[in-house]
């Protein structure tokens, strides 16, 4: 989708949900992020205004009302954000199955960044780090245009959360935010320990 910013606060609008409910009436409403005055990224959850076309959900670049999260981790603050875009969603009919897999992958997209030109090809993968596993689980992509690869490496965080068992081992490896915000900042190759897994871009497949 094209971003673009709203509010006179300058929220760049990260998805839009919106749509004609049964009483002909139209219903939506928006995630939206922006760098706060600390310099942490900040999420909002707003409800759109009700209204009779698709295009009358924003009134001069204001909405209904909202919910904000700003404390200094920006993923919290994302992955608190999808959880009440998530609920947010069956009041304003909206919410199907895969709705919070799909904005989950628009949030990595975003993380992911735009390309960059000259940037190298990369392979994102992941694999449980026990090395008592006689086939531990894995999974890795084949060489992508760099920004598409930190993309594939968010979306393998985010898919294997769970197993990861993070919780267990907090003290021990990086936590959530942190690894977010090492693929976030990555300009080459990368690897690292979350939870019982271990991640990487790499210059190759494996």
């Amino acid at each position: 989708m094209t971003r673009r910013t709203v509010g006179a606060e300058g929220w760049t609008v990260v998805d839009v949900a919106r749509q004609r409910h049964y009483d002909d009436r139209y219903y939506g409403q928006f995630l939206g992020t922006r760098t706060g005055p600390t310099g942490h990224a900040e999420w909002m959850v707003g409800r759109l205004f009700d209204g009779k076309t698709i295009d009358d959900g924003f009134r001069e670049g204001e909405w209904a009302y909202s919910k904000r999260f700003a404390t200094d981790k920006g993923t919290d603050n994302a992955d608190r954000a999808l959880k009440a875009y998530v609920e947010m969603a069956y009041s304003t009919f909206v919410w199907d199955r895969i709705f919070e897999q799909r904005v989950g992958e628009v949030i990595d997209q975003h993380w992911a960044g735009p390309e960059v030109p000259g940037a190298p090809k990369l392979a994102a993968g992941w694999q449980e780090s026990d090395a008592g596993h006689r086939n531990p689980a894995r999974g890795h992509t084949i060489l992508l245009p760099f920004h598409e690869a930190k993309y594939k490496l968010l979306h393998f965080l985010r898919s294997t959360e769970l197993g990861a068992k993070a919780h267990l081992t907090r003290g021990v490896t990086i936590d959530r935010h942190q690894a977010v915000e090492l693929v976030r900042e990555a300009t080459g190759a990368l690897r690292f320990e979350y939870g019982y897994n271990t991640y990487w871009l790499a210059a190759d497949e494996s």
